[in-house]
């Protein structure tokens, strides 16, 4: 098998099923396969995506709602294929767009992880990679008003590749995450702590840190992506349970390779943030959205005064497993 693709569905029925189809159309001249993990939509989309294409695909059902980094190792327990490729359900594809992250990993045996260019669904360019891993500093960066007032200006995006040339990167996002099977044999799957947000950086951290594999941007491959299509309506509203999940993510990361300094400047940093946004929010009369980040900020300060409370929530679960012993 040339190529194992992964894609996790969950309440995305409508999302899945044209990207599924998509995939159908336009891949050829490579041997692959589909594994879609269903982490126990309460819509049933998994099943009805499971009757609307039959055998085309190997179907898992979670039977619960794993997060992106159990579900998809769950997955790589059933690939076969040479090369793992994570793809979105917010995805379409318009070409051969896997024979083509195929060829490339083909081509460059020192590459271990590649991805494509990635559009929006009116085709204009969105960030596909990252030129260096997320730090705490990056995150004082993202709340700045006047880094977010530029860059509502007309910009290129920094995070795609406009050249003609494979370039190397920090990072490539995981809606397109092509890794070469011998990786995860080296270095395991994705981070289990972390629920779902993070989790590709961290892999590819990883890769940068313990492997001598490069990690490669591919201009010429594209694909379409609705960013955060699968997830935005979660977002709208506040969700504390779904806030804590999350909380699994950046912090793990940061616990994971930095400390538990950078962790604590990380919470810092998005009360802060949760500020700005909150007052922005109740100059545009968005009383909603004021109202979700004033319970962020409520989150976050809990972390915060509670914070070895939160580092465990961080640790490794064979870690807190010997700590209840």
């Amino acid at each position: 098998m040339d190529v194992s693709v992964i894609m996790i569905n969950y309440n995305t029925y409508n999302l899945s099923k044209d990207a599924l189809e998509s995939i159908f159309s336009y891949t050829n001249e490579i041997e692959y396969e589909i594994i879609l993990i269903d982490n126990c939509s309460p819509d049933g989309s998994g099943e009805r995506l499971r009757n609307l294409f039959g055998e085309k695909f190997t179907y898992i059902q979670a039977g619960a709602n794993l997060g992106t980094t159990k579900a998809f190792n769950l997955g790589l327990k059933y690939a076969t294929g040479k090369y793992i490729l994570w793809l979105n359900t917010d995805i379409l594809i318009k070409e051969n767009f896997i024979k083509k992250l195929f060829d490339y990993m083909e081509s460059d045996p020192q590459c271990g992880v590649c991805g494509g260019n990635l559009l929006d669904f009116n085709g204009k360019p969105v960030d596909s990679f990252r030129r260096a891993f997320e730090a705490v500093g990056t995150m004082r960066r993202r709340y700045s008003i006047f880094i977010n007032l530029l860059l509502k200006l007309p910009h290129k995006r920094f995070g795609y590749n406009y050249s003609n040339k494979p370039r190397r990167v920090a990072w490539v996002g995981g809606a397109d995450m092509m890794v070469r099977r011998k990786v995860f044999d080296e270095i395991g799957g994705l981070d289990e702590v972390i629920f779902m947000y993070a989790e590709e950086m961290e892999f590819q951290y990883r890769v940068t840190k313990l492997t001598n594999y490069t990690i490669m941007s591919v201009p010429w491959a594209h694909m379409y992506h609705l960013e955060n299509g699968s997830i935005k309506p979660k977002r709208k509203k506040y969700n504390e349970e779904w806030e804590r999940l999350i909380l699994k993510g950046f912090p793990r990361y940061l616990y994971k390779w930095f400390g538990e300094g950078d962790v604590k400047k990380y919470l810092k940093i998005k009360i802060s943030g949760a500020r700005k946004l909150k007052m922005i929010s109740n100059l545009k009369g968005a009383k909603d959205q004021a109202d979700r980040y004033n319970k962020l900020i409520i989150l976050y300060k809990e972390c915060l005064n509670n914070f070895h409370s939160f580092i465990t929530t961080l640790q490794d679960i064979a870690v807190d497993e010997g700590n209840n012993k």
